[in-house]
């Protein structure tokens, strides 16, 4: 890796090149409809079949396509990652635009086809990000763009998600359709305008596809620092899993308030999380990576111990320390991942990441449903405080590693 955290660079100076400024809008739009379309599009589900079974199979549709994840990197490694976003994005707006024939629960198959297809796309669209934005930044501000990306991505998932919740129960799913569609053609319209040369990818075409689309998992392995960063987040990540299960627990029989209640603690957790993404670059370039993410953790095994506390404000406290430990983790894994790794793996490698995230998440969302009924929720928060404490170990085993470096380095000088 050529750049030291300590040569790292700030937010207002990434901003200063015109690329990365017409990037960011044209992201932010897009992520805008994205963040809209998440959440609403199971609450009408709910409202056409009045199922809660029905209404939760959305959420299937939307993570079984991480399954699809290596492929799709080994397209964004491949082809244009620029014009890969424009041909995804206009799909997805034509794919959100078929529901305005929707008009009863019949139609409900076209819904969770275009679900799994919308999915799919965003996974594409995550895999191509991260090359187009090493070729559009010099690596010294890639994490500042990270933070920026994240504390954007918090703070749209605050209000998008609320706006169009409140729309829908005005005037119904149609507006909502037609303004996630706009959003995703601007985003699509603004990247087709953006001049960005891009770094010609070579790819070997002797292995077979399907193993060439999991060379990301052996990238990722191939760096010893990056590997121990993935597993830790991913226990993180996986431990994670058991909060979107166990959120209305929490709030209906821990503290006797109302589902309404989500939403407070939903913009609490964003707003620390765009705290920490703005920040997050300037506390890798003071403390590095090791250390970053050693914070990070802790502030997230701290957040999940809270959680098992039935007191408001304790509940209130753990949100906010885990919005802010998230970016911190992401930003330094993932700027790690950029950086230690060549253009041509950049696809398939976030890919990696993101399979090794999403579908062990998932899991454990589904398992711990299963044993709400069974198992009082205190103790299921315990046992996933203990599967993302296990995160210290591969932590630890760096840090190590990291001093054992730095002394050879200084008996190495004469």
């Amino acid at each position: 890796m050529s750049v030291s955290t300590e040569e790292f660079g700030g937010t207002r100076e990434a901003l200063r090149i015109p690329t990365y400024r017409k990037l960011v809008t044209a992201w932010s739009i897009g992520n805008l409809g994205d963040s809209a379309l998440f959440l609403t599009i199971g609450i009408w589900v709910k409202v056409l079949t009045g199922s809660d079974v029905f209404a939760a199979s959305v959420f299937i549709f939307l993570g079984v396509p991480a399954l699809f994840a290596p492929a799709l990197g080994l397209l964004a490694d491949k082809f244009s990652r620029k014009w890969l976003l424009v041909g995804t994005n206009t799909l997805i707006a034509l794919a959100v635009l078929s529901l305005l024939t929707v008009t009863d629960a019949s139609q409900l198959w076209l819904i969770f086809v275009v679900t799994f297809v919308y999915s799919l796309a965003t996974y594409l669209n995550a895999a191509a990000q991260g090359g187009l934005l090493r070729d559009t930044l010099p690596d010294h501000l890639l994490a500042a763009a990270n933070g920026l990306f994240g504390s954007i991505d918090q703070g749209l998932r605050i209000i998008a998600p609320l706006g169009a919740a409140g729309a829908f129960a005005l005037w119904g799913m149609r507006p909502i359709l037609v303004a996630t569609a706009g959003a995703f053609l601007v985003y699509a319209l603004l990247l087709a305008n953006i001049r960005i040369t891009e770094t010609r990818n070579e790819i070997s075409s002797e292995r077979h596809w399907f193993h060439t689309s999991l060379e990301g998992f052996g990238a990722l392995h191939s760096r010893p620092r990056l590997w121990r960063f993935t597993l830790a987040l991913a226990l993180a990540v996986l431990a994670g899993g058991a909060i979107n299960a166990l959120i209305f627990p929490i709030l209906d029989t821990g503290l006797g308030l109302r589902p309404e209640m989500l939403s407070v603690f939903i913009s609490v957790q964003g707003v620390f999380a765009v705290i920490a993404g703005l920040n997050a670059a300037r506390l890798l370039k003071k403390w590095g990576y090791d250390r970053l993410m050693m914070v990070g953790l802790a502030l997230f095994v701290a957040s999940f111990a809270a959680l098992t506390v039935q007191h408001v404000v304790v509940v209130a406290v753990a949100i906010a320390l885990l919005g802010m430990s998230m970016p911190l983790m992401i930003v330094a894994t993932v700027t790690l991942r950029q950086l230690e790794l060549p253009l041509n793996l950049q696809g398939r490698s976030g890919a990696a990441m993101n399979m090794m995230f999403n579908v062990p998440q998932v899991l454990t969302s589904a398992v711990v449903a299963a044993l709400i009924g069974a198992v009082a929720y205190p103790w299921l928060i315990g046992a996933a405080t203990v599967v993302a404490a296990t995160g210290f170990i591969p932590l630890l085993s760096q840090l190590k590693a990291s001093r054992r470096e730095a002394s050879a380095a200084a008996l190495a000088v004469p």
